[in-house]
């Protein structure tokens, strides 16, 4: 077991001197209130057109706005606890999403071709963009804020684009198309009305065990670990719980061990990857913290 000393004298403290700041207010907002700190920093990493860069994605190290900057911008406003403070973020964001969508392909891409001009990690390069991402990664996450946030919307329809969604998960490529995208899907769920819910709920079940059984041998790799999957809606992994708290005590060590690090590489930019790479343990922590908190773990 951990506590909430040892996260504020030995966790916190690691994150301070080694991450960033935005991840370090992130894990106390799990303890206490600390809008405030949360919206100066996140502030940092927004740019004049409303959306968020800045390499606030770590493995994207480009200044420009980007989608999956923009997403994680999200993450971080759901730990602010005063809805009245972060509408006008939520405004923007809204905006936009809205004037990056491309009309032509009719989705969302995660970044823009200036990503090439900054260091990055290999799957994050232009060229393999439609390749890496599919519709279902970033689409579903996207599309299930702007409807949970359509009194901004002012250009898009938002009721083709989830039915679009439907359609994907339905009688698409969900079911190949990886952890990402079932993840996309997941957020995207939480945030819709029942009825569209039910339509899509035992595909998603279907996904879910099929991503957690392939990934059941690999979670010290690159895979889907139960514990991610129960964070983002714990629904999903009601029929995994011995997974579930076999995930959750390996964490709850590496925690313990200070020894929370990526287990991914670039393959490119090596020497700024190893910079990037601290960028991330503050968020992996929260991630985990969050988890062990939910479970009573914590």
């Amino acid at each position: 077991m951990i506590n909430r000393e040892f996260v504020y004298g030995n966790v916190l403290p690691l994150i301070r001197e080694k991450g960033r700041m935005i991840d370090y207010y992130l894990v106390k907002s799990l303890f206490e209130n600390v809008d405030d700190e949360l919206i100066i920093e996140l502030k940092k990493y927004q740019n004049k057109d409303l959306g968020f860069g800045n390499a606030l994605e770590p493995d994207v190290r480009m200044p420009n706005s980007s989608v999956v900057a923009t997403n994680i911008a999200i993450s971080v406003l759901g730990q602010i606890k005063d809805l009245k403070r972060k509408d006008e973020l939520i405004k923007e964001i809204v905006s936009f999403f809205e004037d990056v969508y491309d009309l032509e392909d009719k989705r969302f891409y995660m970044v823009s071709k200036e990503v090439d001009d900054y260091p990055r990690a290999v799957w994050w390069n232009y060229g393999d963009l439609k390749k890496n991402f599919p519709f279902g990664n970033p689409d579903p996450e996207v599309i299930g804020f702007l409807y949970h946030n359509r009194k901004h919307m002012s250009k898009l329809d938002i009721n083709k684009l989830i039915n679009q969604v439907v359609d994907y998960v339905l009688n698409g490529t969900f079911n190949d198309d990886g952890m990402h995208s079932l993840f996309s899907v997941l957020k995207f769920n939480k945030l819709v009305d029942k009825d569209v819910q039910n339509l899509i709920h035992d595909k998603i079940h279907q996904v879910v065990e099929q991503e957690l059984e392939k990934s059941k041998d690999n979670w010290d790799g690159y895979s889907l670990e139960p514990y991610k999957v129960y964070v983002t809606d714990r629904h999903f992994v009601a029929d995994f719980n011995e997974q579930l708290q076999e995930n959750l005590r390996q964490k709850l060590v590496k925690v313990q061990n200070l020894e929370v690090m990526p287990n991914w590489k670039w393959y490119q930019f090596d020497d700024v990857f190893e910079k990037a790479k601290y960028d991330w343990i503050g968020y992996m922590y929260f991630e985990i913290i969050k988890a062990l908190r939910l479970h009573r773990e914590l």
